[in-house]
């Protein structure tokens, strides 16, 4: 039983009713009418998702603002102009429902066009393509006349659902594991691309914009930004796409607008919250719910917040051994392991106590360069447990993947008599990597000043050229998709390095996110005998040394036990 229809003529209620009214070639001269008038695309996409389609409760589908616009814009002709071509470039925020208000699209597209049209579906990966292709097969199998319409579903082995006229609905990726083959050759009616942002743009330009000209296909391009070196940005920002292009941008304030719906996908306290999380300045932030394309989009810090880390104090050095101050016995060394050709760099991180939350201080900074025959492993080890020596290490955590597992039981050997909380961090990459969500919380302290650095104009002789380094190294970081394009990941330039970056990480991680090594019954206090590091400005005593420790239980926490 369908849905009464309230204030509509008598075309769109035959239209919307499987009681053959029209035939399907009357319905297609209806819909082709209705694509000339935005208001009444919305009344006709009102009552077809009240009609026909359901939400994820079972419940007539009622859409939201965001999602109306979407589908009206998609399915109407610009300036209501059947000769001119639709195009259309939309951003919008993660869990907005985009995905599903194409989807939604492409069924009333379907249901009025039922005769040889091609519907295709794009993505960057399968696993995307399929996300608004099941939407699509959903809204069918849930109603059982729009079943009823469907000829073939075929879920695997180049997916498709084909109508019983003729028309079909297609997916593929667009990835350099096929150059875009998927697509050549093809000359949909209607072309879907989710995603857009993530496609490398020679794939795009090549395989996928010509595949749209001969039809005059409506086409439809949707994501959240990327890089500015792309096609998606140039669809909405470039004055040569102006007169083409219909320009649809959309934030996280959009996305709480209920409308008529039942409910919006988050509210407005959730998002404020995510916000304070993540930093209002947050790339993530900005690009992910503000839908903005950063200038610095793809690097993973900005270069402003970095400066803002500058705090005006020296780095202690080898040569800085009559500085003075007091480094503290809350520190933790944080060593990335060289590999061939990468430099091994320790720093000291202290973790100190402020009114509005912790910071991690950056103390010292030593770099390693590898030798010809590659790094010597002995003399990295006596280092790394050196300089923990000197700055009473309360913990040391060392990168040990790949050529860093190779010392990870020495060090951890040579810290137990010391007292010395170990943790060896293995990297692995990919968007749910340990690598990815370490840096990532890195950029989040980084952005609300949790991290004080040196500032470089301070430094002089050899400490200046560490801590240029240091700047340099993470001003250039980027995110940079993999040779698949399916998977994000971190990494230095062509020709350049991160090891300052993943040595601070570390660093910063173990200063911010854990808890003190004292945390525990049976910890120790640890103290050095005779070097305190509060030194008086005419101390002779150097700064590096290279004896043990002596570890004494500290008889004030035990007692009671």
């Amino acid at each position: 039983m369908t849905t009464p229809v309230m204030n509509q003529t008598k075309e769109l209620k035959a239209a919307l009713t499987s009681h053959n009214k029209f035939d399907s070639r009357n319905l297609e001269i209806f819909f082709e009418e209705v694509r000339k008038d935005e208001k009444k695309m919305e009344k006709l996409v009102r009552v077809f998702c009240e009609t026909y389609l359901l939400d994820a409760q079972q419940r007539p589908l009622r859409l939201r603002p965001l999602q109306m616009k979407i589908i009206v814009m998609a399915l109407t002709f610009p300036e209501g102009n059947p000769e001119k071509q639709r195009k259309l470039a939309i951003l919008a925020p993660r869990g907005s429902g985009k995905s599903w208000a194409l989807s939604v699209a492409a069924v009333i597209f379907m249901f009025f066009k039922r005769f040889r049209d091609l519907v295709f579906i794009l993505a960057p990966t399968e696993d995307q393509a399929a996300l608004i292709f099941n939407y699509v097969y959903r809204h069918f199998k849930d109603n059982q006349f729009l079943d009823s319409l469907v000829s073939n579903y075929k879920l695997h082995n180049k997916p498709h659902i084909k109508m019983k006229g003729g028309t079909i609905l297609r997916r593929a990726p667009v990835a350099p594991s096929n150059q875009g083959q998927s697509i050549r050759g093809q000359h949909p009616t209607l072309l879907i691309v989710d995603e857009s942002p993530l496609i490398a743009d020679e794939l795009f330009v090549d395989n996928v914009e010509p595949c749209i000209v001969a039809n005059k296909a409506p086409f439809i391009n949707l994501g959240t930004p990327k890089t500015k070196e792309n096609h998606m940005h140039r669809y909405l920002f470039d004055e040569r796409y102006e007169d083409s292009f219909t320009r649809l941008q959309y934030t996280w304030r959009n996305a709480i607008v209920k409308g008529e719906a039942y409910s919006a996908p988050y509210d407005e306290e959730e998002m404020l919250t995510k916000m304070m999380e993540w930093g209002e300045d947050s790339l993530h932030w900005k690009t992910e719910y503000e839908c903005e394309f950063v200038e610095s989009i793809s690097n993973v810090f900005i270069p402003e917040k970095l400066r803002r880390c500058f705090d005006d104090y020296t780095l202690l050095t080898q040569e800085s051994n009559d500085d003075g101050r007091e480094t503290g016995n809350n520190n933790t060394v944080a060593v990335d392991i060289g590999k061939s050709v990468n430099s091994t760099v320790i720093s000291v991180w202290r973790t100190e106590k402020l009114d509005d939350g912790n910071v991690a201080r950056l103390l010292y900074l030593e770099e390693i360069g590898p030798k010809s025959g590659g790094h010597d492993i002995p003399y990295q080890r006596q280092r790394i447990m050196s300089v923990a020596d000197t700055f009473n290490a309360a913990r040391v955590i060392i990168d040990a993947t790949g050529i860093g597992g190779a010392i990870e039981q020495e060090i951890r050997v040579e810290c137990i008599p010391r007292s010395i909380h170990f943790l060896p961090f293995v990297f692995t990459g990919g968007p749910r990597g340990t690598k990815t969500y370490g840096y990532r919380d890195y950029v989040s302290f980084v952005q609300k000043g949790a991290v004080r650095v040196p500032n470089i104009e301070l430094q002089e002789g050899k400490a200046k050229k560490l801590m240029w380094k240091w700047y340099r190294e993470h001003v250039d970081l980027e995110y940079v998709m993999d040779s698949t394009q399916k998977t994000e990941k971190i990494s230095a330039p062509s020709g350049k390095h991160d090891d300052y970056c993943d040595s601070s990480m570390l660093g910063v991680h173990s200063a911010l996110s854990m808890l003190p090594a004292s945390a525990t019954l049976t910890s120790v206090t640890v103290r050095k005998k005779g070097s305190s590091m509060t030194r008086g400005k005419n101390s002779r005593t150097g700064l590096v040394t290279t004896g043990r420790r002596i570890s004494s239980p500290n008889k004030r926490f035990m007692r009671g036990l």
